[in-house]
């Protein structure tokens, strides 16, 4: 065995009694899996009741053909795909399960040429081979509408929201066919001990695409509940309490509409200056905060028919929004009119029911309004959501005024990428490629305004060569959880060089008390931190030093840090919150090095496998989670973790590994 260099004998010692006491008591296999704790899939995408139930022990991920030297190459070359493998063909996703894939996007293909093949659970033969624009085109099973849309439907973007279990892993090429190729995938990564049923073909999406081309109804059966109805005078600069509520209940739909304003009637007067605020549980600051516009997901510019499964208004006007928003002690809808003109007539219809569940998984409904005043090469990104705690991120409404001619083309301003970060990390769980595809268009919405169940570009108007844009996206099945803190980051243009008035609004669920704590670190190449963790190597393939910046990261900054890569395995010992739901483990890395893959064990169990597909040779920094369930950390106050390198690339390299215990949830 190859040992670490000025390695210690006090501490072989102490790591040999660690390995015989853990050979005596663990064995090498693992805990039977577990029933998946949410719906996923299709049950998933039918069940909008368990939007308020939060998943700790669900990662969201992103793959996508974004510049990874962070400049706007985003569609075009070679190196925006993952890797190519053994059959010449090009990857575009390639993730360890248990899991699904819920979106794919493309544009920029070659219609007669581009394929498609999705490889499941390690299979030698894919269960999809066809040719990509079949599987788009929404009429060939089971890629169905509307589910799936065409570049007509969505405003120049391909979108496929049939959703695709995993239980093992999933592989998605494609021969790469185009003069440009652009590709979005979204997924969740369940706890590694999630019993997943892998997708095959048979499942019938008739329910899904019923409620989807239902969008305007209510989702969720409304059986059981009661209605609360009324007419709001709002004077200047009042406020009025619709309706007050004791718990535990559920608010289940809300209902207003405007005397004269109905889809394209021009008045947004009313709408940006009335805010509609939701109070839980007696808290002095709303929850819910926001213009009626940007509420009911029409954003700054006026009424316009957006038809969203969530939010929007009918063509009668109604407006109506069908979050899920239950509450434990009390709650109070008011209306507040922060303009200089009387609102008049505002009818309102809200139906809420009682609610018996527990509140112990439950997040609140809540919402982010802000505007921001974007300065050309101020390099920041634009801030929709930064909140600390634990929730998930389910939606966002963008509204933009900029001046056209500030880039190469008209309309650069929707060149800027969003980047969704996760519980501290300092690497982006979602990475885009612009501001369009985000919202499921492509090439500035060339096909023009459209409004889908989960995402629409509602709002277009020219006027003294000021474009004014609005745009919304939802994620309700495919929700972005986190555990400890979220930020959702978009660019404004390419390199945030592009001067405009934007206005945003987040939906979110959340708990304000944090689901993780980090309790303890190891620093790789810090002789100190490996003593004191019982750092032990075999087949030491290098260690020194690295120099990088982080993909993602505002501003490029270097980071140097110490480090060892691997052919063999490490070993070490990592501290617990002994009153812990299960852990997260998170290796800084340099993914220079392709398809880094390892198995994961702890004290002698085999837990799972860490992977991470493709690879950066220029932002090079990465931080990568691992969920490590509660059956191997129940009780304990200290874990013994084993990283063995798997024959997929050069060698492991780690820098530091940092765990967080996950904390039980409210009793």
């Amino acid at each position: 065995m190859q040992k670490q260099a000025g390695s210690r004998k006090a501490a072989w010692i102490w790591i040999a009694v660690v390995a015989a006491v853990g050979a005596v008591l663990a064995s090498n296999s693992a805990p039977e899996p577990n029933a998946a704790p949410e719906p996923y899939g299709l049950e998933a995408m039918s069940r909008f009741d368990r939007l308020p139930y939060l998943t700790p022990h669900t990662l969201a991920g992103g793959a996508s053909s974004y510049d990874r030297s962070e400049g706007n190459y985003d569609g075009f070359g070679e190196s925006n795909f993952l890797y190519q493998d053994e059959h010449g063909d090009k990857v575009m996703l390639d993730a360890k399960g248990p899991g699904t894939v819920y979106r794919m996007w493309f544009t920029g293909f070659n219609p007669i040429e581009a394929t498609i093949k999705i490889y499941f659970d390690g299979e030698t033969e894919p269960r999809v081979d066809m040719m990509l624009m079949d599987l788009l085109a929404g009429t060939n099973e089971p890629f169905l509408s509307p589910l799936v849309v065409n570049d007509s439907a969505s405003s120049g973007g391909f979108v496929s929201y049939l959703p695709l279990p995993y239980a093992e892993s999933i592989k998605v090429t494609t021969n790469g066919a185009g003069e440009s190729f652009f590709y979005n995938f979204g997924y969740h990564t369940f706890s590694p001990d999630t019993e997943v049923a892998s997708w095959d073909g048979t499942e019938d999406s008739a329910a899904v695409r019923g409620i989807w081309s239902g969008a305007g109804t209510n989702p969720v059966n409304e059986e059981g509940t009661e209605l609360s109805a009324g007419t709001a005078d709002l004077a200047a600069g009042s406020a009025q309490t619709l309706l007050e509520l004791e718990g535990p209940r559920e608010m289940t739909s809300l209902k207003l509409s405007i005397p004269g304003v109905t889809p394209l009637s021009g008045d947004n007067g009313a709408l940006n200056d009335v805010r509609l605020r939701l109070y839980w549980d007696g808290e002095a600051e709303p929850s819910v905060d926001a213009p009626l516009g940007a509420f009911f997901a029409m954003g700054q510019f006026g009424p316009y028919g957006t038809r969203s499964l969530p939010a929007g208004m009918d063509d009668s006007g109604v407006m109506y929004a069908y979050f899920p928003m239950p509450f434990e002690r009390s709650a109070r809808v008011e209306l507040a009119n922060e303009g200089a003109e009387a609102a008049r007539g505002i009818a309102y219809e809200i139906r809420h029911r009682a609610f018996a569940g527990s509140f112990d998984r439950i997040g609140y409904f809540k919402t982010r309004f802000s505007e921001w005043q974007a300065e050309a090469y101020d390099n920041k990104d634009l801030v929709a959501l930064d909140v600390e705690g634990a929730g998930k991120f389910i939606g966002v409404v963008q509204s933009l005024r900029s001046e056209l001619n500030q880039g190469p083309v008209d309309r650069w301003h929707l060149e800027g990428d969003e980047k969704i970060f996760v519980d501290g990390s300092l690497s982006p769980a979602v990475h885009g490629t612009g501001t369009e595809d985000f919202y499921n268009g492509g090439w500035y919405f060339n096909r023009g305004l459209f409004t889908q169940p989960l995402a629409g570009y509602t709002a277009f108007q020219i006027s003294d060569n000021f474009d004014s844009t609005t745009m919304y996206r939802f994620m309700t099945h495919d929700a972005i959880p986190f555990r400890s803190r979220i930020q959702v980051r978009l660019e404004h243009g390419g390199f945030n060089d592009v001067t405009e008035q934007v206005w945003l609004l987040a939906y979110y669920y959340h708990r304000p008390e944090s689901q993780m704590v980090e309790t303890d670190m190891l620093d790789v190449g810090n002789e100190e931190s490996e003593l004191g963790h019982g750092y032990e190597l075999e087949r030491l393939y290098w260690e020194g030093s690295s120099i990088h910046p982080y993909e993602g990261a505002e501003g490029g900054e270097l980071i140097t840090d110490n480090g060892r890569a691997h052919t063999g395995y490490s070993a070490f010992e990592l501290k617990l919150d002994p009153d812990n739901d299960g852990a997260v483990l998170r290796r800084r890395f340099d993914q220079t090095v392709e398809n880094q893959s390892a198995d994961v064990y702890v004290d002698g169990k085999l837990v799972g496998t860490w992977y991470r597909a493709g690879s950066n040779g220029s932002h090079s920094w990465r931080d990568d989670d691992f969920l490590i369930p509660p059956a191997y950390t129940e009780g304990k106050s200290a874990i013994r973790i084993k990283i063995a390198y798997k024959d997929t690339a050069v060698a492991w390299n780690e820098y530091r590994y940092t765990i967080f215990s996950l904390l039980p949830q409210r009793e």
